[in-house]
C-alpha cells in the first residue's frame, strides 16, 4: 500500500478551462443574440408586409363596396316604382299633373310613397319662392291633400337647393 502524505498541490486545471471555455461562451452568447436580432428583423419585415398586403386588399375591396352600395340603392329604387306602379292609374295621372304644373326652375329628384299613403316629394329648386311656387302647384292640385314643406337647404357649393315635400 502507498499513502502519500504530501501535501496535493493546488489543481490548476479549473482556471485553465475556464479561461478556455470563456471564448466559446461569449461566442455562444453573440450567436443568441444575433439570432433574436435576424427574428426581430424578420418579424418587423413581415408585419410591414402584411400592412401592405392589407392596404391592397382594401383599396381592391373599395370598388365592390361602392358598386354593392349602389346595387342596394338601385334595388330600393326598383321597389319604389313597382310600388307606385301598383297603385294604379289614379296615382299615374296625379304625378303626371304634378310634373306638368311643376315651375321650370325646379325639378323632383325621388318620390316615396308609404302604406298609409303619404307621398313624400323631393327635389331641387333654384330659390326658395320656387319652393314655394312647388307648394302652391300642389295645393291647386285636387289629386293630393294639404302639402306639408319638411326641409329645403342648400347644400354647401351647390347651385340648386334641395327640398322635401309630404303630402297625402
Amino acid at each position: 500500500m502507498r499513502v502519500n502524505l504530501l501535501e496535493r498541490e493546488p489543481s490548476a486545471a479549473w482556471p485553465t478551462r475556464a479561461a478556455r471555455a470563456l471564448p466559446l461562451l461569449t461566442l455562444a452568447l453573440a450567436t443568441a443574440a444575433a439570432g433574436a436580432h435576424i427574428a426581430a428583423a424578420r418579424s418587423t419585415q413581415l408585419a410591414a408586409r402584411s400592412a401592405a398586403q392589407r392596404a391592397a386588399a382594401e383599396a381592391r375591396a373599395a370598388p365592390v363596396r361602392t358598386l354593392r352600395s349602389d346595387v342596394a340603392r338601385l334595388e330600393r329604387s326598383a321597389i319604389e316604382s313597382e310600388r307606385l306602379r301598383a297603385s294604379g292609374p289614379k296615382l299615374a295621372a296625379a304625378l303626371a299633373q304634378l310634373a306638368a304644373d311643376l315651375p321650370r326652375a325646379s325639378w323632383l329628384t325621388s318620390l316615396e310613397l308609404a302604406d298609409d299613403g303619404t307621398l313624400r316629394i323631393t327635389g331641387r329648386a333654384t330659390g326658395f319662392t320656387i319652393v314655394g311656387d312647388v307648394l302652391a302647384s300642389l295645393d291647386r292640385s285636387h289629386a293630393f291633400g294639404a302639402a306639408r314643406l319638411l326641409d329645403a337647404q342648400r347644400p354647401a357649393g351647390a347651385a340648386a337647393l334641395r327640398f322635401q315635400i309630404e303630402t297625402r
